[in-house]
């Protein structure tokens, strides 16, 4: 955990770097500016002139040659450059795809059910995450995700301690949900139509499975969550992204409300017996707005 805020903490600092741009024309004079937009005929850019701020363009006919981020300072204050708030604030997100519960399986399962509780681990999850940038690269916003799993088994028997035995069905009806605001880092190409994406969140992470073992149950119950995830955004048109990314959330639930149909009581776990909430998520789904 001690890395993923390492690297976050990384990413904000590249992020926050703001360096400069080279255009050479082709009389071989060097212009140290920001280029602010490049289209098939003109480059747009702002640059420095004695003490003055100025913003124009060249004819592409008379550039040789245009590199970014070629001097690691600038000398032209990020707030005076035109156009350099040309992106959209506000980008929503849907995703959905499969999921992996990680923890391992209890010692104390028996052995004819360990490869029921294995398949119960695989699921899937649907949700989505709206963000705020306040600047180009960083922004905050919410997340919210909701995982789905379940599994069955029939003809199994509960014997009691008179050797009776009850004969019905086993299944389970998984449910975790995760909300929580989060704080976002992007790299966009110079081009603006691709980027990679950063998230943190941390958040509500609610607990739910209707239990039947031949008679039926219900176990819920809650704990604070923490999501890291990291996707690749690429542009399908000038409002429509498509993005792929995997998620690693991590939870663990303490105590848990049993209701019977009759009887509610909280269960609360020992040392050893904590219920491991933490699964990876790897999702595709659309962007909506500009990069």
């Amino acid at each position: 955990m001690k890395n993923i805020f390492i690297i976050a903490l990384l990413v904000f600092i590249s992020n926050s770097i703001y360096s400069q741009d080279l255009i050479v024309t082709n009389e071989g004079d060097s212009i140290n500016c920001k280029i602010t937009k490049v289209k098939a005929d003109n480059i747009y850019f702002t640059f420095k002139y004695k003490d003055e701020i100025r913003s124009t363009l060249l004819p592409m006919t008379g550039v040789k040659i245009h590199q970014f981020d070629y001097y690691q300072n600038s000398e032209v204050p990020e707030g005076k450059v035109l156009g350099y708030e040309n992106y959209q604030h506000f980008r929503l997100a849907v995703n959905g795809g499969y999921s992996y519960l990680t923890a391992k399986v209890g010692e104390s399962v028996p052995g004819d059910f360990k490869d029921y509780i294995k398949e119960l681990k695989s699921g899937y999850h649907l949700g989505g995450d709206l963000t705020y940038f306040f600047t180009e690269p960083l922004g905050f916003g919410i997340k919210y995700y909701l995982f789905k799993s379940s599994n069955s088994l029939d003809n199994i028997y509960r014997e009691d301690s008179d050797g009776n035995r009850t004969y019905g069905k086993m299944s389970d009806d998984l449910t975790i949900s995760f909300i929580g605001p989060t704080f976002s880092t992007r790299l966009l190409n110079h081009n603006k139509n691709k980027a990679f994406i950063m998230n943190v969140s941390l958040g509500y992470m609610g607990y739910s499975n209707d239990k039947v073992i031949i008679d039926k149950y219900k176990m819920t119950g809650s704990t604070v969550g923490l999501s890291f995830d990291i996707g690749y955004d690429f542009a399908l048109s000038e409002n429509l992204s498509l993005g792929f990314h995997i998620s690693s959330l991590t939870g663990t639930l303490f105590e848990y409300v049993w209701n019977d149909g009759g009887r509610t009581e909280t269960i609360k776990l020992e040392k050893g017996e904590y219920e491991s909430l933490n699964r990876i998520d790897f999702s595709v789904g659309l962007r909506f707005g500009k990069f």
